[in-house]
């Protein structure tokens, strides 16, 4: 059966006319698909913005001594416990370092040197689920 809106003209002589269609349902019904399509896009595009986690982490922090100066110039070493692999940069301007691309599965060892005294070993775990790691080291003044 079809549900459309019809209508029956009929002739002078009384003749049945022809069917005429009103087609305005079509009409409506693309346009609301085309706007339901286009909300559905812009949710899927949002989302995916959303979904884009970091594949690596990074390390960023601040070298102090015992007084909590910050010490530019301090060697600071992270180690690859899987590879075994060592990096070495300085500390910058306000004991300012930064790690980047580091991987998510693996464990690392970091450590700030200077003047023959050396911070902490800090340990980086692979269990660790922040993307973003802001560990700060103070190393204490040489004994003598």
């Amino acid at each position: 059966m079809n549900f459309r809106n019809q209508t029956s003209s009929a002739s002078p002589d009384g003749k049945p006319g022809r069917w005429e269609s009103h087609r305005r349902a079509p009409k409506l019904s693309a346009l609301t698909l085309m706007l339901v399509g286009g909300v559905l896009l812009l949710g899927a595009v949002t989302g995916r913005a959303k979904d884009k986690t970091p594949t690596t982490r990074t390390v960023t922090g601040v070298v102090f001594d015992d007084a909590e100066n910050t010490i530019e110039g301090a060697t600071i070493e992270l180690t690859d416990i899987q590879t075994g692999k060592v990096l070495d940069i300085y500390s910058q301007k306000e004991g300012q370092y930064q790690f980047t691309d580091l991987r998510f599965d693996h464990d690392y060892k970091i450590k700030a040197t200077f003047k023959n005294s050396s911070s902490e070993v800090r340990r980086i775990s692979m269990f660790e689920t922040r993307w973003h790691l802001v560990l700060n080291l103070t190393i204490p003044k040489a004994n003598k």
